[in-house]
């Protein structure tokens, strides 16, 4: 049995649109999508977004469903420069930020060691095989948005990790302690030097209040919705091309 786990609803509703005789209940107190590929029964479950959150709900889904593997799919932003709108990403591994470090500027954040994920071979040549620009690397994540091209760069030349999220990491933890294998494929939503995103970056120092303000000040509402919905486009498309592909069902 099959476990597919993302942080968003759109990300969760790619791999729900490939799936038939989809019912939906609620296991250990987590909505649970369960589904028909073939002859494989999913599991689908949405995370939520953040570490903590998103490893909270893993753990117990893993728990009550006891699955064979899990397949966490969704968005990401690009730190490396040479990836493009629509690009997939294989993570092999991925290092999560020290909490006791958060509060630093961004170049003094600490990251532990990485944590090692399976089948990256596989995903590649699966998304190769479906036709999507796909490679393999590594994951920073973070509790926040890093939205700002001075930030991405920063951190990919400190670290040449090829994208930030703020999940991989954290349920890499929890299924590795739970022993069951764990796969990840994520879509780049932004390029290394897209600054739509730049207004929710990380600010060290920045209270609740003070990075509020900061955002809204920043303004151009609409053409940022804009700017996020046509990217976004390009990476649920590929998202779901390589699905098909990993569910083995033609599209």
């Amino acid at each position: 049995m099959l476990l597919i786990a993302t942080a968003l609803a759109e990300e969760l509703e790619t791999a729900l649109n490939l799936c038939s005789r989809v019912t939906k209940t609620r296991i250990a107190g987590i909505p649970v999508w369960t589904g028909v590929s073939g002859k494989t029964e999913i599991h689908m479950v949405k995370l939520g977004m953040g570490p903590r959150r998103s490893a909270s709900t893993l753990g117990r889904a893993i728990a009550a469903l006891n699955p064979e593997r899990a397949l966490i799919a969704g968005y990401a932003g690009a730190l490396d420069p040479g990836l493009k709108i629509g690009d997939l990403i294989a993570v092999k591994e991925a290092r999560l930020f020290l909490e006791e470090t958060w509060g630093a500027p961004l170049g003094e954040l600490g990251f532990g060691a990485p944590q090692l994920l399976a089948g990256t071979d596989q995903l590649v040549a699966t998304g190769r095989s479906a036709g999507v620009e796909m490679h393999s690397g590594t994951a920073l994540t973070m509790p926040c948005v890093v939205g700002a091209p001075e930030h991405k760069r920063m951190l990919f030349e400190r670290f040449r990790a090829a994208i930030v999220d703020m999940e991989t990491a954290a349920l890499a933890a929890v299924a590795d302690r739970a022993g069951v294998p764990l796969h990840c494929v994520r879509a780049i939503s932004d390029e290394a030097d897209d600054d739509f995103l730049a207004s929710f970056s990380y600010h060290p120092g920045l209270h609740p209040l003070p990075r509020a303000a900061k955002t809204v000040a920043a303004g151009r509402w609409l053409r940022r919705y804009s700017d996020w919905r046509e990217r976004s486009r390009s990476a649920r498309h590929n998202l779901t091309r390589f699905l098909a592909s990993y569910l083995e069902i033609d599209t």
